[in-house]
Parts: structure tokens; sequence; C-alpha cells
């Protein structure tokens, strides 16, 4: 364990911030490398230290011996309890009541303390930024030859400051006070906050997706309506105008390269990589106008215009549309000189 704090508590009914309290900061092995006295208020900041070892008043707690049965856990808590019942003065409601291992003679050291003051001092030294690990009885933090058991730890640090404390006391998890997980309150709400903005954040972005989804698909409907008007109804439009283009072309041999589908096949492979970022499509008289979104970045015009001519097609940058393009047929190109 690193060091630790140690403090000569006053009786807890009298403790307040402002309490001036002996204290000994101890290294692992008990050295003592600081003592002194300070007020309540004034100890975390300087002497900080992860843990606090708090003494009680030698007036503060009841310390008796007793044989308690051969049991365990919070089968051995109710029999001890049991037995404090008739030896307390106060109804066991209210006290706090602690007890050490049971020994092979049967008896077992038992301590308790009036609960409201106990639970009092410990939300004090808490409030006070200090980390309490343990609140032990005085007589149980003495020198086992130690004569002056009645007398609280006094300056300066002596030996009586540096014994080693039992493991067990009245920092029991259940009468931790609430003001020591108050600390985490705020960070919890930080945290809530932010994963509330993320996903507010993930909603927005995907609402945005969606209208632009849902603008995509309507823009694709209605060209294919003015394809083929011939269509009631439209379920998976691309798939249906495959559907008419291979109709037509059974029907009536084929369809012209400058249809709708055709055509967007064609601007489909010469803008390669724009999938998704289409945001309007219109189709009108043999010419195919691609809008696209925000932020799309088109290739080189001269990439452009060379795979456009692979696919024998005519491609130029709309002049009054931002992120638009006009695609159409290639013309023919009339051969001079034939006689």
């Amino acid at each position: 364990m690193k060091n630790h704090l140690r403090l000569a508590l006053p009786p807890l009914a009298s403790l307040r911030p402002e309490s001036h309290v002996a204290f000994a900061l101890l290294d692992r092995n008990g050295t003592v490398l600081r003592s002194g006295e300070l007020q309540l208020a004034q100890l975390a900041s300087a002497v900080p230290a992860p843990g606090v070892q708090a003494i009680l008043h030698p007036g503060d707690a009841v310390i008796v011996t007793l044989n308690v049965p051969a049991l365990s856990g919070n089968r051995l808590d109710l029999a001890v309890q049991s037995l404090v019942e008739s030896m307390a003065l106060s109804d066991t409601d209210a006290l706090c009541i602690i007890h050490g291992p049971r020994q092979e003679n049967g008896s077992a050291i038992v301590a308790w303390t009036d609960r409201e003051p106990l639970l009092r001092a410990w939300r004090l030294l808490a409030e006070a930024g200090l980390n309490v690990q343990s609140l032990t009885p005085l007589p149980l933090a003495l020198p086992a030859q130690d004569k002056e058991r009645e007398r609280q730890l006094s300056l300066p640090a002596d030996e009586r400051w540096r014994q080693p404390l039992p493991k067990w006391s009245f920092a029991r998890p259940e009468w931790r006070p609430a003001a020591d997980q108050r600390r985490w309150r705020a960070p919890l709400a930080w945290v809530a906050g932010a994963a509330a903005l993320w996903i507010l954040g993930l909603n927005i972005h995907a609402a945005q997706r969606g209208a632009e989804v849902r603008t995509l698909t309507t823009g694709i409907e209605q060209s294919v309506r003015r394809a083929f008007p011939e269509m009631s109804v439209i379920i998976d439009p691309l798939r249906q105008a495959e559907n008419a283009r291979d109709t037509l072309r059974l029907a009536r041999g084929a369809s012209s390269n400058d249809d709708f589908v055709p055509l967007a096949l064609a601007a489909a492979r010469v803008m390669n990589g724009a999938e998704g970022r289409v945001a309007r499509l219109v189709y009108d008289k043999g010419e195919l106008q691609l809008g696209f979104n925000e932020g799309f970045t088109a290739p080189p015009e001269a990439s452009l215009n060379q795979a456009a001519a692979a696919q024998s097609l005519e491609i130029r940058k709309d002049d009054t549309l931002e992120n638009t393009w006009i695609i159409r047929r290639a013309r023919e190109r009339s051969r001079g000189g034939q006689q």
C-alpha cells in the first residue's frame, strides 16, 4: 500500500469542517513522514494521500470480547447483533456493530457505536475530500502493551501512531455516505450528455441520408415515368426500367441508345465512384442531367472526357447549377471529302 494519512478524530458529535485534527502521514513501512494539526477542511489539499485511516475518540465506541457461535458471513453478523442487543443501552437499529474474526476458543472482539454521529462524521470526512478506508476504535489501534488506552493519539507522533490496524472497522460499504458517491455525479452527467449528443448526431445524419435517398428515388421514378408513361405503378424503378427496355428490344427490335436507360447505364460507367452521391437526376430528350451532393469531387475534366468518349458520350459541366453535369450521346461527325 502507498502512503496513508492517519487521523486522531475528536469526539464524533463535535466534529466540524473547522475542527482541528491531529494527523500523521505514514509510508507503507509505518514510518512517520509528516505530522501536525490542521483544520479538517484543509487536510486533503495540504496532506494529499490515497487513503485515510481515522482513529475514533476513546469515548465513541464500546469494545467487548464475546463468545460467538461457529457461524460465518451474515449469519455470524446476526448472531453478534443479538448478543449486543442484550448489552447495549440503545436499540441496535441506532447502532453500527462490527466484530473481528472468531478465534479458536470461540471468542471474538465486538465493537459498536451510535450510528448517527458515525455516519455524520464520515460524511464530513468525505465532503472534505478524504478517502476514508478505515474507522477504527482507539483500543484496536494501540500497541498491546499500551497502558493509556483511554487517551487519544497525540502529537508529537510516536509509536502509538505506527501500529498496524485490523482489517475490519466501522468503514463498511453499506454505511458509506452518499456524499462520497456524489463526486461521480458530474462526470456521469457529462458522459450521459455526450452520449445523448452523439445519438442525436447519428439520428440527424441518418435523417439527412434518408432524405437524400428519398430525393434520388423520387427523381429516378419521375424519369422512369417520363421514359415509360405506360407504367401505372412503379415499385422498383430500376428493375422495371430494365424490364421495359428488354420488352422494347424484343417487340421493336431495340431501344435507342439515347433513351433514358441505356444513357443512364453508360453515364454510370463514366462517373465511376459516384455511387450514393447523386442528389438529382433529370432526363429530357436524349440528355441526362446529373446533380451531385455538396462536397462531391469529380474526376479531372480530361479523364471525364476520355471516359465519355469510350462510351460514345459527350459530357459537360452545367454553367448554371452547382455540381451538375449534362451527358448525351456523341453526335456522329460528318464525313467530308466523300464524292
